[in-house]
C-alpha cells in the first residue's frame, strides 16, 4: 500500500480486518461494531460492542481503544460511505499504531447478492483522524 499512511505491519492487521468485516457482515447477526488489539508479537483479540445503535457501540469501541494498551488497534463497524454516486454500504475501519500522532479510515464497499456479502473494488484509505490510542 505504497504511500498510503502507516506502516506495513499496520496495514496487515487492517486488511485482516477488512476481512473479519466482510464475513461476520454476512451471518445472521451481522458485524457488530468492534475493537481488535494486537500485541507486538502479532496476538489478537477481538471485542465487540452491542448496543442500541451503531453509533453508540462505535462509541463505546472508541473509549475502549483510548484505554488499551495494545501495540495495534482496529476498530471496525458495517457503515456507510457517500461516493460520485452516492452513500454505498462498506466495512469501515479505523487503525493506529503506537507512536503515530493520528488514526487512520479505511473502507472497504460492499454488495449483497442474496445473504453473501460481496466486497467491491479494493480497499481503500479514506482520511486520518484524531489519534484513538491514550
Amino acid at each position: 500500500m505504497a504511500g498510503i499512511p502507516g506502516g506495513e505491519t499496520l496495514h496487515a492487521l487492517v486488511f485482516a480486518v477488512l476481512e473479519h468485516g466482510i464475513r461476520a457482515a454476512s451471518s445472521a447477526d451481522g458485524l457488530p461494531p468492534s475493537l481488535v488489539e494486537e500485541t507486538g508479537t502479532g496476538e489478537r483479540t477481538i471485542k465487540t460492542f452491542t448496543g442500541a445503535t451503531v453509533d453508540a457501540g462505535v462509541r463505546a469501541a472508541r473509549g475502549a481503544a483510548g484505554k488499551s494498551t495494545a501495540e495495534r488497534i482496529a476498530m471496525l463497524w458495517d457503515g456507510r460511505i457517500t461516493g460520485k454516486d452516492g452513500d454505498e454500504h462498506a466495512i469501515m475501519v479505523i487503525a493506529q499504531e503506537r507512536g503515530q500522532s493520528r488514526s487512520f479510515v479505511f473502507a472497504q464497499r460492499y454488495g449483497r447478492d442474496g445473504g453473501t456479502v460481496v466486497p467491491e473494488g479494493r480497499p481503500g484509505y479514506v482520511a486520518d483522524r484524531a489519534s484513538m490510542l491514550g
